[in-house]
């Protein structure tokens, strides 16, 4: 068999295998979830309009880091010895030490990614500094944990369960969450404070 034939054979396996968040199910019951979620806080919980489109941005957005950080998952036995990495191999809990030039941008990659998680949560909770410090490092151990609980079940994984991706995953949620009190009190300012706010304005008012 040529080259060619055992690369194609290798790609179609892998496809065969491959679980990716787009794929099928996983997409239409995080559809189908958020729709559940939605009716019910709109009907039992009495939720604005606003409220509704906010926390849609944030289950969207949420949906995005898990099939960032999580997807695709293979589940080939022959990718275990062609190019699965051991777990507790690629397990790095030394946290800011050698690291390369890749590591870097893949830390800036990291903040960037959960910038827009401190940012957004205050607009679907009631959010203080305590609560996004604990916010922003449970995204990140969360985020670790499963992949490293993936690759456990799958007896391999092509990622490294690193404690530098909690420590800048935390820092991005550290830095949305600033950006928004900034322009929060930017946007106070330029406004008075009065009854007849919009939903919008008055989600400002209460974080």
């Amino acid at each position: 068999m040529s080259q060619m034939m055992i690369d194609f054979h290798v790609r179609w396996k892998m496809r065969e295998t491959m679980i990716d968040f787009h794929g099928g199910w996983i997409l239409y019951g995080s559809i189908i979830l958020l729709l559940m979620i939605l009716f019910v806080l709109k009907v039992k919980y009495k939720k604005h309009i606003m409220y509704l489109f906010f926390f849609t941005i944030m289950y969207i957005y949420l949906c995005t880091v898990i099939n960032y950080t999580q997807f695709p998952i293979y589940a080939l036995p022959s990718l275990r010895k062609m190019v699965g990495l051991h777990v507790w191999a690629n397990l790095n809990l030394v946290p800011l030490l050698n690291l390369t030039k890749q590591d870097f941008v893949t830390s800036i990659l990291n903040v960037l990614m959960t910038i827009p998680f401190g940012f957004g949560l205050p607009f679907i909770t009631k959010s203080t500094y305590k609560k996004i410090v604990v916010a922003g490092l449970l995204i990140g151990v969360i985020s670790e944990s499963l992949q490293g609980i993936i690759g456990l079940l799958n007896r391999y994984t092509l990622r490294i369960v690193d404690i530098n991706d909690v420590i800048f995953n935390f820092t991005g949620t550290l830095i949305g969450f600033c950006l928004f009190k900034m322009i929060s009190y930017l946007f106070k300012l330029s406004i008075k404070k009065s009854n007849k706010l919009n939903s919008l304005v008055k989600n400002l008012y209460d974080t």
